[in-house]
């Protein structure tokens, strides 16, 4: 009474789309975006009273295939409602991330139980009054570092630990790293967020696609799991 505690939910046949659904009082359901699939189940953090069910809410999309490299975590991020598909059959998934996609999806994540609805003006403004965005150039393609650096704002955000750091030196192009997102990609680096490319180069100003992003996502939650 008066806690709450992070359960294991045994399921059978559990898919990276699987996730937890409170359902409340009145009737209505909100999914559990924080939900996450275990070896043996969905892990949810529960209070005392919740109503909870497990579904499966994965979604269809013609432009991604049970075999494409990305489908797994592409299901993770839109069967917890963190993206939408760009139509009601298209995921479209080497479109490029801007900034404000990001914070929305962190803000969502931020609101996790909440029935309120977070678009893009919600997104932004949560990001500006926490400190994970100043709130320029909410359009602009975001880019690995700036990536990194909202994932690493949102982490300290979520009280998680941040200490790890990679020598990014071992990268050919380090040099390009801009100061403010040094610290915060060699630990996206260290983390496993972010990885480098397969010619030794980190990229840091290359942009981010739809489906790159998901996977992150996707790993950012295992990591803060884990935490």
């Amino acid at each position: 009474a008066g806690r709450s505690a992070r359960v294991e939910i045994p399921v059978e046949d559990v898919t990276a789309g699987t996730v937890a659904v409170m359902v409340k009082a009145d009737g209505t359901e909100q999914v559990i975006k924080t939900s996450t699939v275990t070896e043996n189940g969905v892990a949810v953090t529960v209070s005392n009273g919740d109503t909870m069910k497990i579904v499966d809410n994965s979604k269809d999309f013609a432009d991604v295939p049970s075999t494409y490299w990305a489908s797994a975590a592409i299901d993770f991020a839109t069967s917890r409602e963190l993206f939408a598909g760009t139509s009601e059959t298209t995921f479209t998934p080497a479109a490029p991330m801007t900034r404000v996609m990001i914070v929305t999806v962190l803000a969502r994540y931020a609101s996790d139980g909440s029935s309120l609805v977070i678009g893009y003006a919600e997104g932004q403004q949560w990001a500006v009054e926490t400190g994970i965005s100043d709130g320029s150039n909410m359009s602009g393609t975001v880019t690995r570092q700036q990536l990194a650096a909202i994932l690493f704002r949102y982490t300290e955000y979520r009280g998680a630990d941040t200490a790890g750091r990679t020598d990014l030196s071992r990268f050919s192009d380090s040099a390009a790293v801009a100061d403010y997102a040094r610290d915060a990609l060699a630990w996206a680096v260290s983390a496993g967020l972010l990885q480098g490319r397969s010619d030794g180069t980190l990229d840091p100003s290359g942009s981010a696609t739809r489906a790159q992003t998901a996977v992150i996502l996707q790993r950012l939650e295992t990591l803060l799991e884990k935490n």
